[in-house]
């Protein structure tokens, strides 16, 4: 059986703390030293994503409602995302990551990774050397609310588990050392990748401890159901050696989506509200150099909670928002006119990139055209911020969808490149 990997650890895995409320209390000095909790949207049935310290010693959680939280805490402070300023910290850490290693990998918008072998600062500093000095680097530059939790390992995925071993400004490690006395603390579902689903299955196989998980064998994995590869990998992933295989795959479609404040059946508001999502997922695309042939929308009713989603398939790929706009609104209009919408989303999927296949050559000059002013608006938008430039028909509404990263998600356009370790 395959052992412990020996090796000395290079890999860093650098995790902010309570990266959204965190960085709200470092832009909001009032904001300091309270239970904060940053929810999906302004209304008490939204999902928090991120909670404070504070709000995390008082027992709120990811995940919960808001309305669950005020119960608990009456007066927690709650406020949506601003995305913006999380892309700019995590374009802060990967930066000072980037001054010790040129290779460092963003794993989500919280979260990157980085390699050391070969690099000065691995003899001159150490790994844990140089988590320490991305700690008082990130407390310089970012500033004192903004910590994070450094793991070191001979693995991304190792690495990872060390990092969540201590999640309040933590610096650990793990290696063929200490690795089995660690994983005798842990649960099953404390291991990244291993959902309660998967646990389950792993039960059902006789695997009941991380340690088990360890020295199990493929043939005991298979009865877990998974595949001789599948299991494979995890077996030299929970040794410590870096599995390639771990990858992703590439995104396979953009989607907007927003919860409305008052469900309504006015058809001009949904238009407007639907021009606006498929602006945004237009943006995306073009940011990320892709198109895409396959358009959806989704809607949910209200009070009742039904769903309606349709879908069709474009002659050839699209990625202007007034393209998706026009496809989405054919889609809209087979909703239930009679019932109010509460929640309306836009989506993009059947990717390919811009410079895939040949241009058509009797294609009129419309396309290329509102390409090039989409792309010219993308511009001004980057500079100006996201209201600079509008259409005319949305001149003077209130801006009511807004930017949202979602789970998993790096956050910036080109997160189909992220590697899923």
């Amino acid at each position: 059986m395959l052992g412990l990997n020996t090796a000395a650890p290079t890999t860093l895995v650098v995790d902010l703390n309570c990266a959204f409320a965190s960085i709200e209390q470092q832009h909001d000095a009032a904001l300091r030293g309270r239970p904060l909790a940053i929810a999906a949207y302004a209304t008490d049935a939204a999902t928090i994503v991120s909670a404070s310290r504070e709000a995390r010693d008082l027992g709120i959680k990811t995940g919960m409602r808001v309305f669950e939280a005020k119960a608990i805490y009456p007066v927690i402070a709650v406020k949506e995302p601003n995305p913006p300023h999380y892309r700019a910290v995590s374009d802060q850490l990967v930066e000072i990551m980037e001054r010790h290693s040129p290779d460092v990998l963003r794993m989500s918008i919280d979260e990157a990774s980085m390699n050391l072998a070969g690099t000065p600062d691995l003899t001159r500093l150490g790994p844990e050397g140089v988590g320490r000095a991305i700690k008082a680097a990130l407390r310089k530059e970012v500033g004192e609310c903004v910590t994070c939790s450094v793991g070191v390992s001979t693995s991304i995925w190792m690495a990872k588990q060390a990092s969540n071993l201590n999640k309040r400004d933590g610096l650990e490690r793990i290696d063929h050392t200490n690795l089995v006395s660690v994983f005798e603390r842990l649960m099953l579902t404390d291991l990244s990748g291993i959902a309660e689903a998967t646990a389950r299955r792993l039960l059902r196989a006789g695997i009941h401890t991380p340690v088990e998980f360890l020295r199990a064998g493929v043939d005991q994995l298979r009865l877990a159901g998974m595949q001789a590869p599948v299991a494979d990998g995890w077996l030299r992933r929970l040794r410590g050696f870096e599995v390639g295989t771990l990858e992703g795959p590439a995104r396979k479609s953009y989607s907007h989506s927003h919860v409305l404040a008052r469900a309504t059946t006015s058809q001009r508001e949904l238009e407007e509200l639907l021009m606006r999502l498929s602006e945004m997922v237009g943006r995306r695309l073009r940011a990320a150099g892709r198109r895409g042939s396959v358009v959806s929308v989704s809607v949910v009713y209200r009070p009742d909670a039904d769903r309606f989603s349709k879908q069709s398939t474009r002659p050839d790929p699209i990625a202007t928002g007034e393209e998706i706009y026009r496809a989405a609104l054919a889609l809209l209009s087979n909703r239930d006119m009679r019932r109010a919408v509460g929640t309306l989303g836009v989506g993009l999927a059947g990717l390919s990139d811009v410079d895939d296949g040949q241009l058509d050559l009797f294609a009129g000059s419309s396309g290329p055209r509102s390409r090039r002013l989409e792309t010219a608006m993308d511009a001004i938008r980057d500079r100006f911020g996201e209201d600079a430039v509008q259409r005319a028909r949305l001149l003077g509404r209130a801006r009511v969808v807004r930017d949202r990263i979602a789970f998993g998600n790096t956050g910036h356009p080109d997160d189909r490149k992220i590697p899923r370790r």
